[in-house]
């Protein structure tokens, strides 16, 4: 697969994401997004769990394989790789939620393991720079603010159950998941144009990391 054809995976894997939690929650009895989470669709006993463990690993192999083509695009830029690497963690952290369904205690361990990943975009800001533009890096800014709003949020109902109703929660938990896979959506759109319109690496002299 050619580097432009994983780059794309961002997106791709961003909307079957999105779509495929809403479907999913659709075909499930008595299921509301609005106040429960998505690994609520596939919990132990659900009648989607064997079709959520599908789901979620497919979302896994898509984002080490988007992961893949952020290394390349890095590689071939002379930029840093590390970007890449943060993706790859997401990637393995879905894998870890699929194998251990809710309530099992090893499906929460790897929920807090996406936090690597969610760090993502102000890891771009630091090892990337100004390298695909100012725009680039004001989104991947803005959206790591609203990812870490989104982090707080999720984590209140542990030391300030007050602050909201948890009867939202499922909506809370989709704002900081739809956000962190957006952006990576974002930074598919941003890299593919990149790919497609300049021929020459970006900078010239070569990155270290």
């Amino acid at each position: 697969m050619d580097m432009k054809k994983l780059l794309s995976l961002g997106w791709i894997t961003t909307t079957i994401f999105i779509v495929g939690t809403f479907v999913l929650g659709g075909l499930l009895v008595n299921y509301s997004p609005i106040s429960q989470t998505i690994s609520e669709i596939g919990e132990v006993g659900s009648p989607l769990y064997l079709q959520w463990q599908i789901f979620t690993m497919v979302i896994g192999i898509l984002l080490m394989l988007f992961a893949i083509g952020i290394i390349s695009f890095s590689r071939h830029n002379n930029l840093s790789v590390i970007p890449g690497i943060f993706i790859i963690f997401s990637g393995l952290s879905e894998f870890g939620i699929a194998l251990f369904a809710s309530p099992h205690p090893l499906h929460n361990v790897f929920g807090l393991s996406m936090t690597v990943g969610y760090f993502s975009a102000l890891i771009f800001v630091l090892f990337w720079k100004n390298k695909l533009g100012i725009t680039f890096k004001r989104v991947s800014l803005i959206a790591f603010i609203l990812i870490i709003l989104g982090i707080f949020l999720n984590l209140t109902p542990a030391f300030a159950p007050s602050l909201y109703p948890l009867e939202y929660y499922g909506i809370v938990q989709r704002f900081l998941l739809f956000t962190f896979y957006l952006y990576f959506a974002f930074v598919s759109f941003s890299t593919v144009y990149t790919f497609s319109n300049i021929k020459k690496p970006l900078c010239t002299t070569k990155n270290k990391y």
